[in-house]
């Protein structure tokens, strides 16, 4: 039942991605809400399922999206498994959590992205991206983070029996 629900809320997730949250941007910035997804999906999941949602959202972004076919697969797959390393340790109830880990996601993914791209020749200039994007995403995908965090984290919750 967990496996369908997070398989509706992706795809949920890339519908309101290429429609609604285009009329949501802020200096020309939408927040990355798949990004956030295998953030908040991470912190709550075991290394396999943590790197394979990871992988199943990027390579959906990747056939949506994406210019490059298996790029963010790659980067979210890494994520999602670097992610589950640390979630043994942490208090998973704290919603500091999802926004620290939203803000390192978002700047790896820019950094790992950027660095895949220029190394597959690609003209990129670096500090525009990093100057006009990277800090205004940051703040929005880890604000967003909070509030998507809060209904990732009651489907993993476990729930106590009442008898």
């Amino acid at each position: 039942m967990k496996t369908l629900i997070i398989g509706i809320i992706i795809i949920v997730n890339f519908i309101l991605q290429s429609t609604v949250l285009k009329y949501t941007s802020i200096y020309n910035i939408i927040p990355n809400t798949s990004l956030i997804l295998v953030v908040c999906f991470a912190i709550n999941s075991d290394k396999k399922k943590g790197a394979l949602i990871g992988f199943i959202i990027g390579i959906l972004q990747d056939i949506i999206f994406g210019k490059i076919l298996g790029l963010n697969a790659l980067i979210y797959m890494l994520m999602g498994y670097l992610i589950t390393l640390a979630n043994k340790n942490i208090f998973k109830e704290n919603y500091i959590i999802p926004f620290l880990f939203t803000v390192l996601g978002t700047v790896s993914y820019y950094i790992f992205g950027t660095f895949f791209i220029y190394f597959l020749g690609f003209n990129m200039d670096f500090f525009n991206i990093f100057k006009n994007m990277l800090i205004m995403e940051v703040l929005y995908n880890a604000i967003i983070s909070i509030f998507v965090y809060k209904y990732v984290y009651k489907i993993y919750k476990p729930t106590r029996n009442r008898y």
